[in-house]
């Protein structure tokens, strides 16, 4: 627990785990992606733009359950959108979402766009402008540029119940509000156990939209935010525990799901394991912050950070890009291994110099936009507690 004494800088105090755990998150995404996923789903969009340059079955059992760090970012957003959002007003918080969100969507998507049109295989030219022009509109529906929007929507479906609450001035319900949105989805989860038709009901966007189905994994963010900072309490304990109930049979029926698009058959079990181990460690490295920072040094803290911050632009690069750069390379020579290991490290410099530069200019122009509106700068400094994504 956060003690009294230490509530004053919180707000100022980098969460190195975060930083670390979004990292590890996006990296498990892009290998599951580009070292399993692209080569066996071929409708993807990673599988049409990877058009089965080659195949690593080798590495499956090292990369098929990396799907989970999807859902890693939805814990690490319910921690961190309320860790952030408690001292906000609505208007300060609808801002920083914006100034976080927007700037990589646009830069990504306008960069996976070129790659669509260029390689020829992801539809046509008026499917592929249709889908960017989507994109960066933030439509919550498909069709997807590249599949991995699909979690924007939910994000921001998210965001919009944290936002409702500050504009009503009730952010001190985030708790009940999120223990119902939690429980919910727990309960339908807990429920398709009974009746295996509910399992349609859980594919559906509308379940996805409306939290039905990822719920739990937001709620337990929150309630790890609330037991670790505030403090823990028999009834947030009686949450976390609930909700992580959800999350374990989620996890399961999406292994599920991935499992039988690549024609495979593997235990849901270790992809639970792999995310209640990132979820312990998250746990760990909050209550250990300090000693962590103190170890790391000023140098290893602007690392971990950078880090952080380029888990949003690799997220939305890597999976059509790096999927056509492996075609790529494969085609003019290169074996396939080396050829996954380049790409890999490609969108790793891609997303750094979209960070670095891209995002910052980007960033700087919506800023103006947005004072010339009068909505409001944000009471903490942007970039520090950056959402999941």
């Amino acid at each position: 627990m956060i003690t009294q004494n230490s509530r004053r800088g919180r707000h100022d105090a980098q969460m190195i785990g975060l930083d670390a755990a979004r990292f590890i998150a996006a990296m498990l995404v892009m290998t599951f992606h580009l070292g399993a996923y692209a080569w066996q789903a071929p409708l993807s969009t990673a599988g049409r733009a990877f058009d089965s340059a080659a195949a690593y079955p080798g590495l499956f059992a090292w990369t098929w359950f990396g799907w989970i760090g999807v859902e890693l970012f939805f814990v690490i957003s319910g921690f961190v959108i309320a860790y952030s959002a408690e001292h906000a007003t609505a208007r300060a918080f609808l801002r920083s979402r914006l100034l976080r969100l927007v700037p990589a969507v646009w830069i990504c998507a306008t960069l996976t766009a070129l790659v669509s049109l260029a390689i020829g295989r992801m539809g046509s030219v008026p499917h592929v402008l249709r889908a960017y022009l989507d994109c960066v509109l933030f439509v919550p529906v498909e069709p997807w540029l590249d599949g991995v929007y699909w979690t924007l929507g939910v994000e921001i479906a998210f965001y919009a119940l944290v936002f409702a609450l500050l504009r009503l001035g009730r952010f001190r319900s985030v708790g009940p509000v999120c223990a119902a949105v939690g429980g919910a989805s727990t309960l339908f989860w807990v429920a398709t156990l009974a009746v295996p038709s509910l399992g349609t009901v859980a594919a559906s966007r509308v379940a996805e939209l409306t939290l039905l189905r990822h719920g739990c994994f937001f709620a337990l963010g929150v309630f790890l935010w609330l037991s670790l900072v505030k403090g823990p309490t028999a009834g947030r304990l009686c949450v976390i525990a609930a909700c992580a109930v959800g999350t374990l049979i989620e996890i399961g029926d999406a292994a599920e799901s991935f499992l039988f698009q690549m024609s495979r058959s593997e235990s849901p079990l270790l992809p639970r394991l792999v995310f209640a181990a990132c979820v312990l460690m998250i746990v760990a490295s909050v209550r250990g912050n300090a000693w962590l920072r103190a170890r790391l040094g000023e140098r290893g803290c602007a690392l971990a950070r950078r880090l952080g911050l380029m888990t949003y632009p690799l997220y939305l690069l890597h999976n059509v890009d790096g999927a056509a750069l492996i075609h790529r390379l494969v085609g003019a020579g290169v074996p396939p291994h080396a050829a996954l290991v380049v790409a890999c490290c490609a969108m790793l410099l891609t997303s750094f110099a979209v960070m670095r530069w891209a995002e910052p200019f980007v960033r700087g122009c919506l800023s103006a936009a947005l004072d010339r509106i009068g909505l409001d700068r944000p009471l903490l400094a942007e970039g520090r507690h950056a959402p999941g994504l």
